[in-house]
Order: C-alpha cells, then structure tokens, then sequence
C-alpha cells in the first residue's frame, strides 16, 4: 500500500502543479518537509506515511505538511461559481415554477456612452472664449475713447451677466458626462468676470455727465456757456461746438504749467471714413500730444481737440488749410473752422498716374505729394523717381525737399532718389539731406545709401566727417560713395591712415590711388613692409595712377 502511494505521488509531482481554485476540489496539496516539493495527494491518504518522490523522505501526511492556501472573500473574485457561498440567498438563485417574466436592466444614458460630438466641443469653446473676450473687453474697452467708454457700471454688470449665464450653459451643455463639474468651473468663471467691472472702473462716467463735469458747470454739456464778456452769440456758438472738452484740456495744461496749449479744430463735413486720417496728419505735422481726441457733434461735424502743441492758431489754421478751406478763426474759442474737402482723399486714375508718357502724369503725382495720405505720397516719389523731369521741376523739387525735412517718414531714401533726378541747382537738396543724416546718426540709426549718395553728387562737403566714420565702420559698403567726393577727402583718409588695417587699409589705398595727390605718395611708400604681397600690389597700382594724374 505504501508503494502504491509513493508511486501516486511521483505520478502527480508536476512543476505546473499549481493550487486549484475550484471550491470542490478534493486533492490535498501538501509539502515535504526535507526538499520543500510539493504534491498533490488523495484525501484517503490523510494521516498515512508517504514517501517523497523527490528526496525519498518519508513523512506522514497531517496538518503540518498540508499546504493551506491564502483565504479570500467572494466579493474578491469575480466569478458565478462563487455565489454558492452566500449565507443569504440570491434571487436568481431561486427556483421558480412555471414561465418567468423577462427582467431587463436599467437602459444607460446615450450620451454617456456615445463620444463628445463637435458640437458639444465647439460649444465649451464658445462658451470659455466668450467669457474671456468679455472680460478682455471690460478691462481694455473701459478706457477713454474705448468700446466701453461712458458706460456705467451697471451697464457693464448686465452685459457680463449675459454672458455668464450663455457660457455657464454652453459649457454644461457641452460636457453630458461631468455636467456638475462643468457648472462649477462655470460658476467660478461667472464670478470672476463680474468682479472685473469693479476692479476697471475707466469711462463708466456718463459722455454727457464727465462733460458737463470737464467744463466746471452742472448743467448739460449743451447749455450754454458763458465767459465774461461774451455776449449771445458767442455763448450760442459754444454750444453749438460743444467746447466743453476743449475748456477742460486747456485749464489742465495751464494748471501743468508746462507752456503747452490746445487748440480745436471744428471740422465741418468731415466723412467718418476719414477721421482717423485727418487726425494722423495733424499730429504729424503739429508734433500734438496723442491723446488729442475726436467729439461728434450734430450734422456730422466732429470737434478734434488737439492738446500738447506750441503752435499759434494762425500757424494750425495754415497747415490744417491743406484739408480745405478755412472758414474762420475764433480766438475767444480757441476753435479754427475747417470745411473739409473730402475729395482729396480720392486717389487719381492708377492708370493716367503711371503712364509717363500722358499729359496728365506731372500734373496728378505733383498733387499726390500734397496728400495727407502717406502712402499716396510714397507711390507719387516712387513714380517720379524713375521719370525725366520736364515740367513742375521747381515745384516738385520744392515739395520733395519740404517732405525730407519732415519728421516720421520711413521712406526718405525714395525721396532722395527723387531729388537727385529732379533737383535743378545744387545745394538746397543736399542741405536737407545732410540734415537728415546728422540726425539719424545722433540716434544711431541706420543712414540710407540714397541719402549719402544725393549729397556726394552735389559735392556737398559737409558729409565727409561723417561718411569717413561710416566708411571706417564699414569699407565695403561705403567705399565708392567715399571716393566720388573726390580730391577733398584726401588729408582725411591720410589722418586716418596709420588707424587701418586688414581691409580697410586695403580700402584706404585703393581710395588714395582714385583721388589722391602728391600728399599721398609718401604715405603709401612708407606703407610697403614686405610682409603682405597682396597690399603691395594695391599700392603700386595706386601709386601709378596718382602719378598718371600729377603727369609723372
């Protein structure tokens, strides 16, 4: 009997062996004490001696070798069989008698299930951007002359509240699946943009209030406005400008101290679409603060209040005449009256503007460069620059020289480029073109090549100092500029001489050898070491052309 168990044991010593999750399981797994193998045995062996097939250690079979596996809970593994457990009993567990009837589950939300369609998307969108925008608009529209400007608070209250509840919605809306997270975050947002109004409270003064406010007086900024000494029609006028404004810019620059003035331009048929033009042209020309603002007024005048300039009002009613005519100044006001011409701002035929060869193509780009519009202006310098000058010469050679001598144009090497076709006698071009060149390197800006070259063909030789520290800077780029002023710039390149080396020595010999004299042969003569062949061979070049040019 004991081999017949032995044998059964060897039988069923596998490595695979494992313990066995079925409940009903009748084999024992036990362990040998000796070599710790383990083996699967019959429960009719309990209590009996075996033998291992392993180590050939006899053992007997009792609690202390049989392996007792780790213990669990039904609710731990999921799997039917385990329902036999329960001391309750279930109720599909129960045995009825007869035709049962069909029990179905709960049917699942769809849009739990189904992934976020793009609509559900694009609404979460909509709904955080537009929150984001209103409160972009609160705090940056709210200012003076903004989107916002005048608009009380509670206005504003009301418009972000719009906009909380549409995004608040679009976002629950948008997430089915998380939709008290959703209202959470969008209540949050809520709260965040209704605090913005308090928080951004520029411009929430009523236009007519703040104006009425700005003129010192109570009343409407209609009414009437009387100074002493005015009389009826003088106090009609004011209302009728509606200088109010224009008072309280002028009483703020006089408690400042600080010498400046403003001054109104009552635009008279001025179209909308032409404003902002109009404005950009008299701060350009008057140096004005920018804050000068635009005031509509009835029968679509508009009131330009323009702070911050030294001019009189004789010298804006001049420049402002370039818009129209100038119906009248009225110096108790303060107010120049401008009837616009609004076709001025028309830009002639394209065609008759381009075709050189038509009559009519000096007349229309001459009074293209009378524009307002800077961009009008810099197609006209860009045509007559590429044109033979044979009519209007004196006049656009005097308005090209009145446009390079005015600040805030990017375009003054076209302008250059124009004059140096157009200009008829030399020195008034080349003056304001020395002037500009001074000025940009005061500031370290970069001098167009236009420029230096308008000046070194009028022989103007005031732009040597000037072009020698640009050609020292850089040789190569202003090396043949340097050398056209001829003659004149040859004690210069010599004082600079003993300072060069590498390429601009190079260039220095080169430039000696275009234009210098007697002076420069000893320079260059001292110049040969020996060491650089290649800058020997530059000086013997420029050593006999000077002597070609002294008739050696």
């Amino acid at each position: 009997m004991l081999g017949v168990a032995i044998i059964g044991i060897c039988i069923k010593n596998s490595p695979n062996d494992m313990p066995s999750n079925t409940p009903d399981d009748t084999l024992l797994l036990i362990r040998c004490p000796s070599c710790g193998q383990r083996f699967k045995v019959g429960e009719d062996l309990r209590e009996r001696t075996v033998e291992c097939g392993g180590c050939e250690h006899r053992f007997r079979i009792n609690d202390e070798v049989i392996v007792r596996g780790r213990k669990f809970y039904p609710s731990e593994r999921k799997s039917h069989e385990l329902n036999r457990f329960s001391r309750i009993p279930m109720a599909g567990g129960e045995v009825s008698i007869g035709p049962q009837p069909v029990r179905y589950g709960n049917v699942p939300d769809a849009a739990v299930l189904e992934p976020a369609s793009p609509q559900r998307i694009m609404a979460g969108i909509i709904g955080v951007a537009g929150m984001v925008m209103m409160a972009l608009l609160l705090m940056f529209g709210a200012s003076r002359g903004g989107a916002l400007d005048g608009m009380v608070i509670a206005n504003r209250l009301l418009l972000a509240g719009f906009v909380c509840v549409l995004g608040t919605l679009l976002l629950v809306y948008a997430n089915p699946r998380a939709r008290v997270k959703a209202l959470g975050i969008g209540l949050t947002l809520s709260i965040a943009l209704m605090l913005v109004p308090f928080f951004f409270k520029t411009g929430s003064v009523p236009l007519g209030g703040r104006m009425a406010d700005m003129a010192g007086e109570g009343s409407p900024v209609a009414a009437p406005i009387r100074e002493p000494g005015e009389d009826a029609a003088t106090v009609a006028l004011r209302a009728r400008i509606g200088t109010a404004p224009l008072v309280a810019e002028i009483q703020k620059l006089a408690l400042e101290g600080s010498g400046k003035q403003a001054v109104g331009l009552w635009f008279r048929d001025l179209s909308e679409s032409n404003r902002f033009l109009v404005r950009e042209y008299i701060l350009r020309v008057t140096d004005a603060d920018p804050a000068s603002h635009y005031y509509p007024r009835d029968g679509g005048d508009y009131l330009l209040v323009v702070t911050g300039i030294r001019k009189s009002l004789t010298e804006l009613a001049e420049l402002a005449s370039a818009l129209g005519r100038t119906e009248k100044i009225y110096t108790d006001l303060s107010v120049i009256e401008v009837r616009v011409r609004n076709d001025i701002f028309i830009e002639g035929s394209i065609e008759k503007l381009s075709k050189k060869d038509d009559p009519a193509f000096y007349d229309l780009n001459k009074r293209e460069l009378e524009s307002i519009d800077l961009d009008r202006v810099r197609r006209a310098v860009q045509r007559l620059a590429e044109a033979e000058p044979k009519i209007y010469r004196a006049d656009i050679s005097r308005k090209l020289i009145s446009l390079l001598g005015m600040d805030g144009l990017d375009f003054k090497g076209n302008i250059c480029s124009a004059l140096a076709v157009w200009s008829e006698l030399p020195g008034p071009a080349s003056e304001a073109a020395l002037s500009v060149v001074k000025k940009l390197v005061a500031v370290n800006e970069t001098v167009p090549s236009e420029i230096v070259s308008l000046i070194v063909k009028e022989r103007n030789t005031g732009i040597i100092p000037i072009l020698d520290e640009l050609w020292f800077k850089n040789p190569m780029a202003w090396e043949g500029l340097y050398a056209d002023l001829g003659q004149p710039i040859e004690d210069t390149v010599i004082r600079r001489f003993p300072e060069t080396s590498g390429t601009i020595r190079y260039s220095a010999v080169r430039i000696l050898g275009r234009v210098g004299g007697a002076n420069s042969l000893p320079v260059l003569t001292a110049a040969l070491s020996g060491k650089d062949p290649e800058l020997e061979v530059l000086i013997e070049q420029s050593k006999k052309s000077i002597a070609a040019r002294l008739g050696e």
